[in-house]
């Protein structure tokens, strides 16, 4: 029976519904904590991260558990959580550090999965 039209669109981004529901999630509890933006980091961190292991069942059915893993949303994801975590626990003097090492990371893994790729 086929499918009416637009509904394997649905399907195939019914998924990505964890990241705005972990945002919002996260601004609601880090509103009442009184930590507002490390509350959106973490939850939307959460939803990547959610987002990276829900496997898609038309496109990844045979699959390995592991090359089900999206390790794009998974990497953003950790990195937002920590992000959040760290507003709260490290000096602010630091966070250039952090990002330009976060960034110097990004450019090799860019260049080391075209190199792969191809």
């Amino acid at each position: 029976m086929p499918e009416e039209p637009g509904r394997e669109y649905h399907h195939h981004h019914r998924e990505y519904g964890f990241i705005p529901a972990g945002a919002l999630i996260g601004l609601g509890i880090g509103l009442l904590l009184n930590y507002a933006a490390t509350g959106i980091l973490v939850g939307l961190g959460a939803g990547f991260l959610a987002t990276a292991f829900v496997p898609h069942p038309e496109t990844e059915a045979g699959k390995s558990s592991l090359a089900r893993i999206r390790f794009g949303l998974l990497f953003v994801g950790i990195f937002l959580i920590l992000i959040g975590i760290g507003l709260v626990y490290t000096p602010p003097i630091s966070w250039s550090y952090i990002i330009a090492i976060f960034l110097i990371l990004v450019g090799i893994l860019v260049l080391v999965q075209g190199y792969l790729q191809h």
